[in-house]
């Protein structure tokens, strides 16, 4: 076998390992060696238990994020309920089959025989997954082929009684109009949800690489760096820049103020009768939620309820403050700079003149250098007058992600109520499908 056939890595992609040789008589009067090498893969296995970790933190977050909405009236809270109550569903089923993985061992952790497709632990790995591998050497000239082969990605534990993935999600819009007309108090469209989307992932972002650029500048401070500091800044004025971009969508504004028409004491003070459905008046509770898989949902609001609060003009207020936040800075770092020159041009000026005098007197009097006092240090100086700015600014974004946070989560609750009426099985077949799928390209 060639060298790079048995390295470690090779060996720890590629199991179980089928070689055939043949050989063949070229018009040349040649030989050609042909090597085919068929071997299983522990990736079939590693990828989706690291993917249906991604899914039970990606749920985890979600519910908690659900909570964060804090108080919401009748009608939303239900909605939440439910949604609520269709990801814990899910993250008990995929926490199970995650557990079941973890305990294969042996063959049972690289290949998934066709006798094994309706496994209910099973159903994320790719059936029948081989990677293959030519090598064709003639004429001193050696080249390879490598192949994967994998069976068709399907969830047949599921079964097809209903249709395949693609026939439920293809349904006619008829299917999901009464889906969804049930949630149609504030409709949001499927690329506002993606918008949503985005935002969401910018700001998350964004404001870990702001607090660590704001402590790097305190860093650079206390070292009294002003061309570190000074790129420190820049970079630090481009995220926050990009940071405030993404808070001004039209987007942002709107759900704050559609969230804030959800909570209850908005429907109290304007006389809104609660929209109930279904036999009972008020929140369910699935038993899912009951066995402790539902966070509690905070009570204490960060967003006034009141009539007269002017939701759009205090979000423009909150994102004004991180651009004020930061030009403070800019203009404390541009006034510390300036301070230091000035020191420096009169130490300069002042060792000049000295220097001046030393010549006309006797050097073995008093020497000029005794004559000077120390430098100040003006580390502590420079990050005491940077540290409340930068704290003012760690604060002003996080209180901006966390308004922006509540208001993507209300845009993405209706497509998640919608989706969590469709069933948890057609997420769970979606899921188990896409794992596959990646198992084997």
């Amino acid at each position: 076998m060639h060298d790079r056939d048995n390295s470690p890595m090779m060996r720890a992609v590629f199991r179980s390992t089928v070689c055939k040789v043949y050989r063949f008589q070229t018009e040349a009067s040649r030989w050609m060696l042909v090597r085919e090498q068929m071997s299983e893969s522990p990736l079939s296995s590693s990828l989706p238990k690291q993917l249906l970790s991604c899914y039970i933190q990606e749920d985890m977050r979600r519910v908690q994020e659900l909570c964060d909405l804090c108080d919401l009236s009748p009608y939303w809270d239900r909605l939440r309920t439910d949604v609520i109550a269709h990801y814990s569903q899910l993250i008990s089923t995929y926490q199970e089959t995650l557990t079941e993985l973890n305990k294969l061992t042996g063959s049972s952790c690289s290949f998934k025989a066709s006798c094994s497709k309706s496994d209910r632990y099973l159903e994320f790995i790719p059936v029948n997954l081989h990677t293959q591998r030519m090598q064709v050497t003639c004429s001193r000239r050696t080249v390879w082929y490598d192949v994967v082969t994998v069976g068709a990605p399907a969830d047949h534990y599921q079964g097809f009684k209903h249709g395949g993935l693609q026939r439920l999600l293809n349904k006619p819009d008829s299917d999901n109009k009464s889906v969804s007309a049930a949630y149609c108090c504030i409709s949001y469209s499927p690329e506002e949800s993606s918008r949503a989307r985005e935002v969401l992932s910018s700001v998350s972002q964004l404001q870990p690489l702001i607090s660590g650029l704001t402590e790097e500048l305190l860093q650079a401070a206390l070292e009294v760096n002003s061309q570190r500091l000074q790129n420190i800044l820049h970079s630090l004025a481009r995220r926050t820049e990009q940071f405030v971009h993404a808070l001004k969508d039209e987007l942002v504004k709107n759900a704050l103020l559609a969230l804030h028409t959800a909570r209850p004491a908005y429907h109290l003070s304007n006389g809104h009768a609660h929209v109930t459905h279904g036999n009972g008046t008020g929140p369910r509770l699935s038993s899912a939620n009951q066995d402790g898989l539902r966070p509690s949902i905070r009570r204490q609001e960060s967003i006034p309820q009141h009539t007269e609060y002017d939701e759009e003009e205090e979000w423009d207020r909150v994102w004004a403050n991180v651009a004020m936040s930061l030009n403070c800075i800019i203009a404390m770092v541009d006034r510390l700079q300036e301070r230091e020159n000035r020191k420096q041009e009169v130490t300069s000026q002042t060792q000049n003149d000295v220097t001046t005098t030393s010549h006309n007197t006797d050097p073995s009097r008093a020497p000029w250098q005794a004559s000077l006092a120390p430098l100040p240090d003006l580390s502590p100086l420079w990050q005491e007058q940077l540290l409340p700015l930068v704290v003012t600014l760690k604060e002003c974004v996080s209180d901006a992600v966390e308004r922006a946070r509540c208001a993507m989560t209300f845009v993405l609750l209706q497509g998640a109520a919608a989706s969590a009426c469709h069933g948890q099985p057609l997420t769970h077949r979606r899921d188990a499908v896409f794992s596959q799928a990646p198992g084997g390209p």
